[in-house]
């Protein structure tokens, strides 16, 4: 009887609460009246919402205690309405030019940006969509105050060098974290094969029109709650997910050409023949010819040799496209966003691409009003055709520079011609003849669950997975140089990667008067596993089969696996008083497998705090101040990126002898070994000025980074090189300036601007041990930058023997030697006089010095948005000033010494009858070391550049509800449009070694990016 009762009350209590539910109705429009297409209405302390159709209307089931509904759009205040006892409600939004309401996602959880007391740029999908680029982190080029994003190469699908507020790091790294939907993804190269300075890179993977936002983390107060990894700042990438409301389809696609910015000039093969026939004269005699210091085939007349434009044989105008599908909807219960797309991009050296399939699927359900349960799933698919460059003979690009222009593509009988003076690679068999491919698969994966277990209290759970696979493929045929001594060389790499994080936290959330207070509590563990294996094979029947099975000898067969762990504890306080005082704290205590164990726990806090003067009753109603807000915090981060084992004493396998198997100590142990820590301290200014239709941000900073991973260095008899310790430092500091300004608003046309600088000083304050060398020309030393540049100075061309002879009398004077000479006892007229810095009347390496560094002193971007009667306009400037760039290619195509290939601007070198140039002789050999490391190929790398141009027109809405369609967009664009700089090299956006920081800035025969012009079209049913 009891059991019969309990249901009937059951039963009564839940016809109760339906029969005290109701459904409103209402509109939502804009202060001149036009419906809103997609505001977003929220009853307040619920998760019942709905969206605005495309008349602005909305229904929406309302539970008994509802009291409140919130409108928010982007672009408008939000607004609260009191509900009462209608049921239909006619809103109207007042517009709010700069949104302090707009919605800022940080580390587990979002905030207004109006209560964020740290450093946090917002990057929306409304901009990424406009932009034609390959990545996620290209999309942050320009567009955040204080991220430096530099496409090192224009490689189809090729790494990107991200540093925010500057490198901290030496060994350790220096990309941020990138945490997408809550998973902190793997990112870098998986790569195993060289193919010079540029790597394959992991972030390709993911979709940028998936992306609904990207918010950057740049100061500790903001990013600590990501602890051990968060020294690099933290991307935080939210996808789009599907509101309530009518299927909503979209189809977007453009395509477009891609052409080289700037063609590289060179010598016709006659030019090149004099320029080697002229060098072998000025070092021997005048009666010397090539065929004297055993140079085959350069004796006849210049004019007598053919001319092969090399660019023109490797270069092509390349196309470049994506097409994706997009269905997002739902109802009040479910929600769901599925999305496709495919997009392919030709290098525009001929050989070069790169493709990516890729679906997705995020799917949000309420299971009970309380609890909801969702996913967030992304698997992608790329392949990448890869050429060789960068600092490679072997190289396409780096070969039409190194190869003479005297030389055919090929020969009578159609086989490539060769040099027989040098081992450089034909171009055209460089590009053509060899195999590389590399195949890449990725899940990305969330499953999430959320319980509201009281109005203030909430619990979430994720499990994400991240799992990747890298094979990697090549084969040199014999028609290669690589090839063919070896009878064809084949590689086969295959790298498997698994990320697995578990993520539990609480959220309070409780107002107590005017006090309302946000505190998250919660655990997270990672774990990591990864295997590899690499094969290479040599001396295989032909070149047809190019697998290792058909190679006769098998070599350097590896395979391995490594796994690290990270369990961490964190929690949050935010602290909201009247809407104008806040104080935000933050702690996360991380344990990684890496350090010590001594060390292997640490602590990372953050505190910060903010106060809106604005809302104090003496500049609340200015009609002037419309924001007005300081804000300054301190926190501490951590490194981890370092080996899996740095800290363990290791023993391993390969000390093998007479066929039997052996072991060798291979690594000393240190079990104090921990973090890299970043101490952060920042403060900020935001300003916003009638009505906030101009928005000024002004953040300073100084980051000071303490106990570096560092390799010190140990002395042989310890049967070791070196040791990894903390034993370094680094500081930086700067200014980060954001302005943003609705230049005019009306009906028909609107004109916004957004700009944005970055001031930057970087400096090593302490090091391992002495000062060592780093690519071709970095240096790595206390007191300077982490990509200084260092060398011998021009002090001018010698133009008479008298001069010579004159140094070389001081420099016998000075040391007392009789043989002692200024230079070289071959240096002539025509050669480089280099400055004696220390006066010591020699030139030594003790003349060398910093001649600067590859850091720019500032860089931003500016983009301006203008609407008007359907047509659209959106441009970006991209810009960085004060960096230097070592242009080593450069040293090779005006060494003007042997038999490689020239540019052009040596038709300008020293003569007796050419004396006023910069340019020195034509001597083989160089024996005067023209060519050594000196401010001669250091140049000013500043550029002002039209990275993006937008031009497009959305068809009425009178047309396209004839079409039964929502919206119609057809555009035409164009990337790297126009290239304002000194640099002569083809692209200031350059750096040979990728991402390495302590040789940035060095340019070596490296893929430049191209100009894109294209068109395409939005579509939204």
């Amino acid at each position: 009887m009891k059991k019969h009762l309990l249901v009937l009350a059951l039963l009564l209590i839940g016809s109760m609460s339906l029969w005290a539910q109701r459904t409103i109705t209402g509109k939502v429009t804009d202060d001149e009246g036009e419906a809103l297409i997609g505001a977003t209405i929220l009853v307040r302390g619920t998760t019942t919402g709905n969206i605005t159709d495309v008349n602005g209307a909305f229904s929406l089931v309302v539970p008994p205690n509802a009291t409140v509904l919130m409108i928010s759009y982007t672009g408008f205040s939000p607004k609260e309405v009191t509900l009462t006892d209608a049921n239909n409600y006619e809103i109207t939004m007042e517009t709010e030019v700069i949104g302090l309401s707009d919605v800022v996602v940080v580390g587990y959880g979002s905030q207004s940006r109006k209560g964020i007391t740290g450093s946090v740029a917002k990057v929306s999908g409304e901009t990424i969509s406009k932009l034609p680029v390959t990545g996620v982190d290209q999309a942050l080029q320009g567009q955040a105050a204080g991220v430096q994003v530099v496409a090192a190469s224009g490689t189809p699908g090729s790494s990107v060098s991200v540093r925010v507020r500057g490198p901290s790091s030496i060994n350790a790294g220096n990309q941020p974290l990138y945490v997408v939907d809550g998973v902190p993804i793997s990112t870098g190269s998986n790569s195993q094969i060289g193919f010079g300075g540029q790597q394959a890179n992991a972030l390709t993977d993911i979709n940028p029109t998936d992306i609904e936002s990207i918010e950057v983390l740049k100061d500790a107060s903001a990013a600590a709650i990501y602890g051990s990894r968060a020294s690099n700042g933290v991307v935080l990438i939210t996808t789009k997910r599907g509101k309530a409301g009518k299927t909503q389809v979209s189809l977007n696609s453009y395509y477009g050409q891609q052409e080289i910015q700037k063609k590289p000039e060179t010598l016709t093969g006659p030019q090149y023949v004099a320029v080697v026939q002229e060098a072998i004269r000025n070092r021997f005699t005048a009666t010397s010819l090539p065929s004297s210091q055993r140079l085959v085939g350069l004796d006849a007349a210049p004019d007598t040799y053919p001319n092969t434009n090399w660019s023109d044989q490797i270069l092509q105008t390349a196309p470049i496209s994506q097409t994706d599908l997009s269905f997002s909807g739902g109802n009040e219960r479910t929600k769901f966003y599925l999305s496709t797309a495919y997009f392919t991009q030709d290098g525009i050296i001929k050989g070069s691409k790169f493709d990516r399939y890729s679906i997705r699927l995020n799917l949000d359900n309420f299971i009970t009003n309380k609890i909801k349960i969702g996913t967030s799933t992304f698997l992608s698919r790329s392949n990448s055709d890869r050429l060789n460059n960068d600092n490679n003979i072997n190289g396409v690009l780096s070969a039409s520079f190194l190869m003479g222009s005297h030389i055919p593509v090929r020969n009578a009988d159609g086989t490539y011609a060769k040099d027989a003076n040098s081992s450089v690679e034909n171009p055209v068999a460089a590009q053509l003849e060899p195999t590389n491919e590399n195949f890449s698969g990725r899940i990305l994966s969330t499953l999430y669950g959320d319980w509201s277990i009281l109005p203030w209290l909430s619990f979430r759970t994720n499990l994400n997975l991240d799992l990747s696979n890298f094979r990697e493929t090549r084969f040199a045929p014999t028609t290669t140089n690589t090839g063919f001594g070896l009878r064809g060389q084949g590689i086969e790499a295959y790298n498997q990667e698994l990320n697995l994080v578990n993520e539990n936290f609480f959220t309070i959330s409780k107002s107590i008067g005017s006090l309302n207070l946000d505190l998250l509590l919660g655990t997270a563990f990672q774990n990591s596993r990864s295997e590899s294996f690499f094969g290479q094979g040599e001396n295989f029947p032909g070149n047809t089969i190019k697998t290792l099975n058909a190679a006769s000898v098998k070599k350097d067969l590896s395979s391995s696996r490594t796994e690290w762990g990270l369990n961490s504890y964190y929690s949050r306080l935010n602290l909201n008083f009247k809407e104008k005082y806040f104080i935000s704290g933050s702690v996360r205590r991380d344990g990684s497998s890496r350090f010590g164990a001594n060390q292997r726990w640490a602590l990372f806090p953050a505190l910060s705090a903010a106060w809106r003067v604005s809302e104090e009753p003496f500049l609340k109603n200015s009609k002037i101040i419309s924001e007005l807000k300081l804000r300054a915090g301190f926190g501490q981060t951590g490194n981890q990126n370092i080996g899996n084992f740095a800290s363990r004493a290791l023993i391993s396998p390969g000390a093998n002898y007479n066929q039997i198997a052996g072991l060798s100590p291979s690594q000393l142990g240190n079990p104090e070994l921990t973090w890299e820590t970043n101490e952060d301290v920042s403060i900020g200014l935001d300003l916003g000025f009638f009505n906030n239709r101009i928005s000024l941000v002004l953040e300073a900073y100084e980051r000071n980074t303490i106990d570096l991973l560092l390799n010190r260095p140990l002395v042989f008899t310890s049967g070791f090189a070196s040791i990894t310790e903390n034993i370094g430092s680094t500081q930086n500091r700067g200014i980060d300036i954001l302005l943003n300004t609705q230049n005019l608003v009306s009906k028909k046309f609107t004109w916004s601007t957004s700009f944005n600088v970055a001031f930057l000083e970087s400096k090593i304050i302490k090091l391992a041990g002495t000062p060592f060398a780093s690519g071709f020309a970095s240096w790595v030393a206390e007191g300077e930058a982490p990509s200084a540049f260092r060398g011998f100075r021009v002090e001018r061309i010698f133009q008479e023997q008298a001069e010579i002879d004159a140094l070389n009398t001081k420099a016998r004077e000075r040391t007392g030697i009789a043989t002692s000479v200024y230079q070289s006892t071959l240096t002539r007229p025509g050669d480089i006089q280099f400055k004696d810095l220390n006066g010591d009347g020699l030139i030594t390496a003790l003349d060398q010095e910093i001649l600067g560094n590859a850091l720019p002193k500032f860089y931003g971007g500016i983009t301006n948005n203008l609407s008007f009667a359907g047509f659209d306009l959106s441009f970006f400037f991209q810009f960085q000033s004060g960096n230097m760039i070592y242009n080593n290619t450069r040293a090779f195509s005006e060494g003007m010494n042997g038999i490689f290939g020239q540019s052009a601007t040596v038709l300008d070198r020293w003569t007796p009858d050419n004396r006023s140039t910069t340019f020195p002789r034509a001597v083989f050999g160089d024996p005067n070391n023209n060519r050594r490391t000196s401010d001669r190929f250091l140049e000013d790398g500043s550029f002002i550049r039209l990275k993006n141009l937008n031009f497009g027109y959305s068809l009425p809405k009178s047309i396209t509800d004839k079409l039964k369609i929502n919206r119609l967009r057809v555009y035409v664009g164009g990337q790297n449009l126009l290239t304002f700089t000194n640099y002569s090299g083809l692209d200031p956006e350059v750096s040979t070694f990728g991402e390495v920081t302590l040789s940035a800035g060095t340019d070596f025969l490296t893929f430049p990016q191209s100009r894109t012009i294209m068109g395409g079209l939005n579509i939204t049913f």
